[in-house]
């Protein structure tokens, strides 16, 4: 054992094949108080910065799983959204084109009934203003008629007979028969 402490250098027992039991001895030990003091004091310390990574990766992929059936589901409403307010908005535009056509047509017979009241009072006045006309004619007749039979008879009858006569004898005509 006196030659392992002895400090004779390595290279100069023999060539790289030589074992040297000094040198081997020292390594194993060194390799021993290296692992013992890192098993101690690193491998602890190590072994939990691996779990807690571990787990830490584990959260965050549970997380990410989470998070992605929470979009999905976000957009499958967004679009049971989408496709509902595009349902609605045709609704509403068939609403609004059976509100224009129905109202279209209220305003079309609407107008159209002013329409023939007003053809109707039209002929009303113009059957009204015919009557007065023919009244007014009539009586220019009978004027007429009365002056001119006033001045052939110029005798018997009075005005008011000669009226009577000459409005007897227009009933009579047959343009007045009928109207």
């Amino acid at each position: 054992m006196a030659s392992f402490l002895s400090p004779v250098p390595v290279l100069a027992a023999g060539g790289i094949a030589d074992i040297n039991p000094g040198l081997t001895l020292w390594t194993a030990i060194t390799f021993l108080v290296m692992l013992v003091v890192l098993g101690k004091f690193a491998w602890g310390p190590i072994v939990k910065m691996l779990a807690e990574r571990e787990r830490s990766i584990r959260e965050a992929i549970d997380s990410a799983k989470k998070e992605r059936a929470e979009a999905e589901r976000l957009l499958a409403a967004q679009k049971e959204s989408l496709a509902k307010a595009q349902r609605e908005a045709a609704e509403l535009a068939r609403r609004n084109q059976q509100e224009v056509e129905a109202l279209r047509q209220e305003l079309t017979a609407k107008a159209r009934k002013e329409a023939d009241e007003l053809v109707a009072e039209a002929r009303r006045q113009i059957a009204e203003e015919l009557g007065k006309a023919k009244t007014e004619l009539k009586a220019q007749v009978v004027d007429l008629a009365i002056d001119a039979a006033s001045r052939l008879v110029k005798a018997n009858l009075d005005e008011k007979a000669q009226r009577a006569l000459v409005e007897e004898y227009i009933a009579q005509l047959p343009a007045n028969r009928a109207a």
